[in-house]
């Protein structure tokens, strides 16, 4: 049995086929981590999601941006606005009700203690411990998953205020500040506040801004986490295990490659993109 954790996917459904087969997963033995953006950006949303919800037990995901993005344009009733979305194919599926029910039920933030590997999609504020990480994220997950409680969530989660957290937050102050460090965050300020308009690699940045899991006194910095959202951040090799992070989105959509580790070996998979 072997676990394997991939990277962001964006309906890159030719490539995920090919990572699949290259390392011969079987949906009896393995387990597949997903670390968020399976649709989005890329031809085939709808068939990543498909094949996804088909592992059953054998998948486990947490919610990216642009899950919340589909869930919220749902809730909101609106057409697609946005010329860049590409998740018409899971809007028009007769399943597409099915498929907001699946999302509105996942994490935001896992933690296997057996593996000691933690997952997001994003990032973790250096003030939470891994404790207050699950905790916070089970509380935005409860809101998700309510159908009296998620439409408001979706609803008024856009938006990049408060950048900095106090645990005195509250509503969807609070839920807002959660949702976008999990699923938004790549840099801090020195001062410690969320920045969301800069993606480029820390080599060309202002040394203003810190990448999250350089924060100072960062309280989950002995935990090995797993992320994605950051297709530009080149983190070479030797500085994975130095910091205990792993970043997993290799830029399929963007005609580069999509990535796969086996947790138990930290070993690299890897298949160029098709397109």
């Amino acid at each position: 049995m072997s676990t394997y954790a991939v990277g962001d996917v964006q309906g890159c459904h030719n490539e995920l086929s090919r990572l699949l087969k290259l390392i011969d997963f079987n949906k009896r033995t393995d387990i597949l981590w997903f670390a968020g953006d399976l649709i989005n950006r890329g031809p085939s949303s709808l068939a990543v999601i498909d094949q996804v919800m088909r592992l059953g037990s054998a998948a486990k995901i947490v919610l990216g941006n642009h899950e919340l993005h589909l869930l919220a344009l749902v809730a909101s009733g609106s057409p697609i606005k946005n010329s860049k979305d590409t998740f018409h194919d899971i809007l028009a599926s007769p399943n597409c009700m099915k498929i907001v029910d699946w999302l509105k039920n996942q994490s935001f933030f896992h933690w296997d203690a057996k593996l000691n590997f933690a997952m997001v999609h994003a990032g973790v504020p250096p003030e939470w411990s891994l404790e207050k990480t699950l905790d916070l994220a089970k509380e935005l997950e409860s809101v998700l998953a309510n159908e009296g409680t998620s439409s408001e969530f979706l609803l008024s989660m856009y938006g990049n205020e408060p950048t900095t957290w106090n645990d005195k937050l509250a509503g969807n102050d609070r839920l807002r500040f959660i949702a976008n460090c999990l699923t938004r965050c790549r840099y801090f300020t020195k001062q410690g506040a969320m920045n969301f308009s800069e993606k480029r690699t820390p080599m060309v940045v202002s040394a203003e801004l810190v990448p999250w899991y350089l924060m100072p006194a960062r309280k989950t910095a002995n935990t090995r986490i797993l992320f994605g959202h950051w297709a530009s951040l080149n983190l070479p090799r030797v500085e994975w295990e130095k910091h205990l992070v792993y970043p997993l989105d290799t830029g399929a959509v963007w005609g580069r490659k999509l990535t796969a580790m086996r947790l138990e070996d930290s070993e690299i998979f890897s298949v160029k993109a098709a397109q």
